[in-house]
């Protein structure tokens, strides 16, 4: 048992307690308080002489609307978006902006995706990726793609001479190089055959897919990306990466520059195929499909990857 807890004595054990001496002055047993004490003065009712004081509570008044100035309204804005959610009104302007954006939905998706055509009378594009309109005169707006092209293949051993005909579906030509000046070049580069003619014809494959960043395949390809397939083809590994390609490649003169070295920009910003006789196959940039367009008016170098005899 605790310290100050002692046990209760029997009911026959216990002595009475004394009776007060004076009404006065009651007198109270000195030492310890019966057990049944506290248990005797919580039972212990009091009648009070006065009735109990009522107190009626009015219902609270309901707020008919906005306009009525009380302590029920707690802000100017609360009030006014309680007001337009009970105005049947804003209700089915609501319901109606929602059935609209519903509708809408899908012809939005459809439009984001498409390429705005620039006016004729737009500002030359940008120099950004190598597009030569500004340097060299040519209209921004030009282009031709080509259908079906049939491109001839001459081919000798020293006593025989074949000719083959390689056909393109499409080729896409752009800042005044016409479709003939690309078929001459292609030609040339295809009938000297080898691992270059490989990877001009890889590259040429690809010609009018569209431009997608990452992009590797005809789905969507960019510019180190044509370049890695392109060479993947001859069996050099390249990593998709403008100066990663370029670190492994040899700087060469454009005296030098044979077809399926690559055109890089000096900033390392973009790379091309090049073809010969000026020209560079590449993926340009978004919203222009793999072209061929002359020799970019930025500043570049050509890397090589393949020995000067292949």
């Amino acid at each position: 048992m605790g310290r100050h807890a002692l046990p209760a004595a029997l009911d026959g054990d216990r002595p009475a307690a004394p009776e007060p001496t004076s009404p006065a002055e009651p007198r109270r047993p000195r030492g310890r308080r019966a057990a049944l004490g506290p248990a005797v003065a919580r039972a212990t009712f009091v009648e009070h002489t006065k009735p109990a004081r009522t107190v009626v509570l009015s219902a609270p008044r309901p707020v008919a609307s906005a306009a009525v100035a009380g302590p029920a309204v707690p802000s100017r804005s609360a009030a006014l978006r309680a007001e337009r959610a009970a105005d049947p009104r804003h209700v089915r302007r609501t319901a109606n902006a929602k059935r609209a954006a519903i509708l809408l939905a899908p012809a939005l998706a459809v439009t984001s995706s498409l390429t705005l055509a620039v006016p004729a009378d737009a500002a030359p594009e940008s120099t950004a990726h190598g597009s030569p309109a500004a340097a060299q005169g040519y209209d921004s707006q030009s282009f031709t793609v080509a259908r079906d092209v049939e491109v001839p293949v001459v081919q000798t051993d020293g006593t025989t001479t074949t000719t083959t005909v390689v056909s393109y579906p499409t080729i896409v030509t752009k800042w005044g190089v016409t479709t003939q000046q690309a078929e001459s070049a292609i030609s040339e580069v295809l009938s000297a055959g080898g691992k270059r003619a490989t990877i001009v014809s890889t590259a040429l494959q690809y010609m009018g897919d569209p431009y997608l960043e990452g992009g590797a395949s005809h789905s969507g390809i960019d510019c180190s990306g044509l370049t890695m397939v392109a060479y993947a083809a001859v069996g050099i590994p390249l990593v998709h990466y403008v100066p990663s390609q370029d670190a492994v490649a040899t700087t060469v003169p454009e005296s030098e520059a044979l077809p399926g070295d690559l055109v890089v920009f000096d900033d390392e910003d973009h790379v091309g195929i090049f073809l010969g006789d000026g020209l560079v196959l590449q993926a340009p940039h978004p919203g222009d499909p793999v072209d061929i367009v002359p020799m970019y008016p930025n500043a570049h170098h050509f890397a090589r990857l393949l020995p000067a005899g292949e």
